[in-house]
């Protein structure tokens, strides 16, 4: 057989992806330890522990990787809070944040055998989106804006307490613009620099270098103008590098930007072109190369460096369709969780 034409005949079978196949499929745990719940917040601690919040008051976690749970709930006054945000820690300290009026932020030392509870909201407005922690003592949740200030509330004592920012020293959210609580990743934060995104009729990218004493303002390429437009998820590798996902909740087709990757901290965003359409609830970094994005289109990873985009898929090519992901910290296994209460593990190592 002619060289040349082996030569081109391998090239064409590498670009359809026929020997790529087995490098998108993965064996995937899954786990249901409370059917009927919907689970927005994940935080995984190791490759065995896992937290997670919903709504109905209910939080959970696993420590030998799914074989055995441990599940309750917590009830405030006269309510089931939803909760949407949850942050771990250590190995014992564990924080949750509701949503909507009355909005309860509960803490526990104790791997949940009592609760604290360390803010509560009764602005019949107010709505929290998410919740993060810089290091052990420091922390910041995000809520939607009213009367055209950004809500903000932030920690320094590992959660004991929380005080409101200024609306002063805030940017003023523009006619219909707010976040989205969809994974708990609207905001990042790395040492004094934070970052949270808003969408629906103006979507941008917000930037803070001094612990959020003050703010930049930046574009991003993704789209708005409508109520579910926008981001719905950044995440920060280090200072420098990002990036936001999102797209059209109501709409879906390969012209829409859905991911945008930038390496000056957020001030400018490159659209990552796609092949294959998909929306975007959650994106985290792996490594500084390479991230993962999940959401009602499947779960995908994406590098950085090469911008080779893939799908990944279970034993049987089944789509991943989930809410929110979590690494664990050494990167080698990622935990998935979405709606009917699903739960899933996956090993990246094969």
């Amino acid at each position: 057989m002619n060289k040349n034409f082996v030569i081109l005949f391998i090239g064409i079978i590498l670009s359809k992806g026929l020997f790529a196949q087995n490098d998108t499929t993965f064996s995937v745990h899954y786990f249901t330890p409370v059917p009927k719940i919907t689970i927005f917040a994940l935080a995984a601690v190791n490759e065995s522990t896992v937290w997670f919040a919903a709504n109905r008051g209910i939080w959970g976690y696993t420590e030998d990787a799914g074989k055995t749970w441990h599940i309750d709930s917590i009830k405030a006054d006269t309510v089931y809070p939803q909760f949407r945000s949850i942050s771990v820690l250590n190995d014992s300290t564990v924080l949750l944040l509701s949503i909507e009026s009355p909005a309860y932020l509960f803490k526990t030392t104790n791997k949940g055998k009592t609760w604290k509870l360390v803010y509560k909201n009764t602005n019949k407005d107010i709505f929290f989106d998410s919740m993060v922690f810089s290091d052990k003592k420091d922390g910041i949740a995000i809520a939607d804006p009213i009367d055209g200030c950004i809500q903000i509330i932030k920690t320094n004592d590992a959660g004991e307490s929380w005080k409101q920012a200024d609306c002063a020293s805030l940017p003023k959210a523009e006619q219909g613009e707010a976040c989205f609580a969809s994974s708990n990743t609207n905001i990042d934060a790395h040492g004094k620099h934070i970052w949270f995104a808003t969408g629906g009729m103006r979507s941008r990218v917000f930037h803070s270098f001094d612990s959020g004493n003050h703010y930049e303002v930046y574009d991003a390429p993704l789209p708005q103008g409508e109520k579910m437009t926008g981001i719905y998820s950044v995440d920060f590798v280090d200072k420098n590098t990002g990036v936001i996902s999102g797209g059209n909740y109501d709409k879906n087709d390969s012209t829409i930007i859905s991911l945008a990757v930038t390496h000056n901290s957020g001030k400018t965003w490159k659209p990552v072109k796609k092949k294959h359409p998909f929306f975007g609830s959650c994106v985290q970094f792996r490594s500084s190369d390479e991230v993962f994005i999940t959401g009602m289109n499947g779960t995908f990873s994406f590098n950085i460096k090469t911008e080779k985009m893939i799908e990944l898929k279970n034993k049987s090519n089944t789509e991943l369709k989930f809410l929110t992901l979590r690494f664990a910290p050494s990167g080698k296994s990622v935990w998935l969780a979405g709606s009917k209460g699903s739960i899933a593990l996956i090993n990246l190592n094969k």
